[in-house]
């Protein structure tokens, strides 16, 4: 009989075409690592448009999801000699072609054919998954398995805080409060930034943030001055760097005018498709105002896990609840509809 394994699948887009099942266990390349997964964490924007029948921009079905994962090496192929079975590891996602231009110029987020475990190879909410050796990272025995999980979106913060070229003074405002804003946050906390600002509707959050001595401001959706009138008492001449985790068109336009002269905006969050950003090219050309973006990762991934060990990023503290691989829509559920929920962790397999 056929090997086989518990996963979760999706057939296409929609929570009615997927379901937790049996489906064959991966076979192991002579290049490749199969990972025992213990903790596979939910991506909130990529697991909620799985589910909802959007699909996600790089969904190809059927396709296991999950892409932020850690656990044990379970079996290696022929030709891997840098990890052992019982090794604690965990695995960039990515996967590109390595001869384009822009991956000959270690650009490869750029890449054409561009893919990702989790959207269009099978990825982390299984019991096993198959990864190639060379995106395998050892993790030390003190960084949780729920931790190690979050090393692919803090590889993401690690791109944005490169591309914001933060300089020793400046003044960091982020939008959001949700897992990657608070991620963004403690890097930046960490950065030349003097100070970092958060701000966000009122939850436990932002109070979380502000242990790590990020300033909270509550966040007034009906009257944005409330909160943009706290920002210029403290900056009178503006901000040096505003980060948007939110995906809101209105607050990436409304925020434009909180910059000091020479500022930058970074968009971190997607926008939902066909919404516009209406700015002022005026303001920008006098001001000289740089508008920019952070997509993915690139090259970072190492650093995301000396960031989490090293304490840099404390990803257990960013963990909010925790299901078995069988209560994976129930995790769900609660990721997208409590306000409160940062990281929700799915358990295929629990220790022995």
């Amino acid at each position: 009989m056929a090997k086989t394994m518990k996963a979760l699948m999706y057939d296409k887009a929609g929570r009615e075409n997927s379901s937790v099942r049996q489906i064959p266990y991966p076979e192991c390349g002579d290049d490749e690592v199969i990972i025992k997964v213990m903790s596979c964490s939910i991506c909130k924007g990529a697991e909620h448009d799985h589910d909802n029948g959007k699909g996600t921009d790089l969904a190809k079905y059927p396709v296991v999801p999950g892409h932020e994962f850690a656990g044990y090496v379970h079996e290696v192929g022929k030709n891997v000699t840098a990890f052992k079975p019982g090794d604690r590891v965990t695995a960039d996602n990515t996967e590109y072609c390595g001869d384009c231009y822009y991956c000959r110029r270690e650009e490869s987020n750029y890449c054409p054919t561009f893919g990702s475990l989790g959207h269009n190879i099978n990825g982390g909410f299984a019991e096993f998954v198959r990864v190639k050796k060379e995106k395998v990272f050892h993790i030390p025995d003190h960084l949780s398995f729920n931790a190690a999980a979050l090393s692919e979106p803090v590889a993401c913060c690690i791109h944005a805080v490169d591309r914001a070229n933060v300089r020793y003074g400046d003044t960091v405002v982020i939008f959001g409060a949700g897992s990657m804003a608070q991620i963004l946050a403690q890097l930046f906390k960490a950065s030349n930034a003097e100070k970092v600002y958060m701000v966000a509707g009122k939850s436990s959050k932002l109070d979380l943030a502000a242990k790590y001595g990020i300033i909270p401001i509550e966040m007034n959706r009906n009257d944005y001055s409330v909160h943009e009138n706290v920002l210029l008492k403290e900056n009178p001449l503006g901000v040096d760097l505003i980060i948007d985790a939110t995906g809101s068109t209105k607050v990436i336009s409304e925020s434009m005018k909180l910059l000091k002269k020479g500022g930058t905006l970074l968009q971190y969050a997607i926008v939902h498709s066909g919404e516009k950003v209406e700015m002022d090219p005026v303001l920008m050309f006098n001001n000289e105002l740089t508008y920019t973006a952070s997509f993915c990762q690139s090259h970072n991934f190492g650093r995301a896990v000396d960031a989490l060990a090293s304490g840099i990023v404390d990803g257990d503290n960013l963990v909010t609840g925790e299901f078995p691989l069988d209560d994976f829509y129930k995790g769900l559920d609660e990721n997208v509809k409590d306000r409160n929920s940062i990281k929700v962790i799915i358990h295929p397999n629990t220790e022995e």
